[in-house]
């Protein structure tokens, strides 16, 4: 694990590394009773869903609220909020809801907000300019969205297995397998 984050460059230290841990754990327990992961996640968990949500931190501002959208089990967001990023967990599913609002208190994370909403229904009690996502709907639909909650100048990151010649965003990086068990790209979109 260290030498994935090593090679990642991601500025992960130990205690962090021992929440990413515990949630882990708490994950796979929870699993056993609600329909988080599949069973074929189980193996590639670490290098496919904590490394990934790791990157997304390559292209987000620490000093600002990011929301997560459809947060499900956990993923960017409860990773970004290890990190240290004030983070808000969209996740309209009410299983997977307490979930992340058990995990989060579990592990002491009091930057971390889970709301039982979807984003049409989201009214941020404080600006928020950032946005995550991993495969709830396309990236343009989201972006109309957030540009009605956040309006002008906020941004979403999203995951993507590639780029097409004529999406239009603002900056991108690229997830290498290896560390990662897939290639893909993050991608910055800006309102």
């Amino acid at each position: 694990m260290i030498e994935d984050i090593e090679e990642l460059n991601a500025g992960v230290d130990e205690k962090q590394l021992e929440i990413f841990g515990k949630f882990a754990g708490i994950l796979l327990e929870r699993s056993a009773r609600i329909n988080l992961i599949g069973p074929r996640e189980r193996g590639r968990l670490w290098r496919r869903h904590f490394l990934e949500s790791i990157q997304y931190a390559l292209l987000l501002d620490k000093r600002e609220a990011v929301v997560d959208i459809g947060s499900g089990n956990g993923f960017p967001g409860m990773i970004l909020a290890i990190m240290g990023y004030r983070m808000i967990l969209l996740e309209p599913r009410r299983k997977r809801y307490l979930f992340l609002d058990y995990a989060s208190s579990e592990l002491g994370l009091d930057n971390c907000m889970t709301v039982p909403l979807r984003l049409e229904n989201f009214n941020p009690e404080e600006e928020v300019k950032q946005f995550v996502a991993r495969a709830v709907a396309p990236p343009a639909l989201l972006l109309a969205r957030i540009a009605e909650i956040a309006g002008e100048g906020s941004m979403l990151v999203y995951r993507q297995p590639e780029i097409s010649g004529n999406e239009e965003f603002e900056s991108y990086v690229e997830l290498n397998c290896p560390p990662l068990d897939r290639n893909g790209f993050l991608v910055q979109y800006r309102v």
